[in-house]
């Protein structure tokens, strides 16, 4: 059994192709390579916003999936409890784990829970490229060292598995472009 992180996944978002200079199919881009990399018996963090729409559009993506599905919830999640994403397709939902001494979260925090070695978080995009949200970070890098950012758009949009995520955040631009 392997653990992969995941983040922003925003399926269904049409804006995000502006927002994040997402190709076209990124909704289909996103599916195939999880069921690509991910086996029924690995589990899946997913590090918030899931989808955005009607979930008559979306809502069968997620129980479609394989893998042992945990959500972090993030700010486009956070408006449906954590029972009612285990309701439609994740294994469990929280609002941030401590993991391997990592602490998850989907926004960057401002602190480690429990004296975690690292804060991995989701939100921020493709921060290092263009993408500006209003979390006032600057141009370059994030605000601890020990924070990193987990962004589809700096992994192919593919599944990272946890492990070589956190020995190779560089190869991911997890601290930005100063890595």
């Amino acid at each position: 059994m392997n653990v992969y992180l995941i983040s922003d996944t925003h399926f269904k978002h049409e804006n995000m192709k502006t927002y994040c200079d997402r190709p076209s199919n990124f909704t289909e881009l996103l599916i195939r390579n999880w069921n690509h990399v991910v086996r029924p018996e690995d589990t899946i963090i997913h590090l918030g916003d899931v989808a955005i729409g009607a979930i008559k559009d979306w809502g069968w993506i997620i129980p479609s999936l394989p893998g042992n599905k945990i959500l972090i919830r993030g700010n486009h999640d956070d408006q449906r409890s954590c029972t009612w994403w285990m309701e439609h397709g994740f294994n469990f939902a929280c609002d941030g784990l401590k993991f391997r001494n990592c602490w998850l979260t989907h926004r960057p925090d401002t602190s480690r829970a429990g004296g975690c070695d690292l804060n991995i978080h989701g939100h921020l995009h493709n921060i290092w490229h263009g993408f500006k949200p209003d979390d006032g970070l600057p141009a370059k890098k994030l605000h601890q060292p020990w924070q990193r950012l987990f962004s589809v758009e700096y992994t192919d949009y593919m599944p990272v598995e946890f492990d070589k995520f956190v020995s190779h955040s560089k190869k991911y631009l997890a601290t930005g472009l100063g890595d």
